[in-house]
């Protein structure tokens, strides 16, 4: 094989060093604009800061894990269930099947139950205040009370954007990279039905 047609490659070193011997910095006007959010991440504004509130101690991510891996899978953690049978049985009996209200009479977690219970806009507004708030994301409909106090942008936006509200187009402006799915596994309520 002749390998007088392959040119050899030079470094990068090599070939910086031949060009010039100085270092060019760039103008702090063109990367940092105030004006701007930062590339690929709509909650980073101006200077890169956040609204972010202290969290309580014990509520960090890992301790939302822990509390939905236990406590959670083996109850769920949406509030007020047995109210949905006592104040709300005659809307849920026009809106769903009768073997999604048998096993919610059952007891059985509604993030496990099969066909999941249908929320219509006029049941999920009633689910609106910090002791029973219910959102939807994507379609489906979760229960945020027991998230409140892990939410890192505190309880108050989530009370003001999203309860009882439909909340996608709030959710995929600030965290559209978020497995909401499984983040909220266990504090599934049903799907949003109009």
């Amino acid at each position: 094989m002749d390998d007088s047609r392959f040119k050899r490659p030079s470094s990068f070193r090599e070939e910086r060093s031949l060009k010039n011997n100085t270092l060019s910095v760039p103008n702090s006007n063109n990367w940092l604009n105030p004006s701007k959010s930062q590339a690929g991440c709509s909650t980073l504004r101006a200077g890169g800061y956040r609204n972010k509130v202290a969290l309580k101690p014990g509520h960090s991510s890992l301790d939302w894990h822990e509390l939905t891996t236990t406590k959670g899978k083996k109850f769920g953690l949406v509030t007020n269930v047995d109210r949905l049978l006592t104040l709300d049985l005659d809307h849920l009996k026009s809106t769903n099947y009768p073997q999604t209200l048998v096993q919610i009479s059952r007891k059985v977690p509604l993030y496990l139950i099969r066909p999941p219970l249908r929320v219509d806009k006029e049941l999920l507004r009633r689910h609106n205040t910090k002791d029973d708030c219910w959102c939807v994301i994507q379609g489906k409909v979760y229960c945020l009370t027991n998230y409140f106090d892990f939410h890192p942008g505190g309880v108050d936006i989530l009370l003001r954007y999203c309860a009882g509200k439909d909340a996608t187009k709030m959710f995929n402006e600030y965290h559209r990279w978020v497995s909401y799915d499984k983040l909220l596994e266990t504090c599934f309520v049903g799907v949003y039905v109009e």
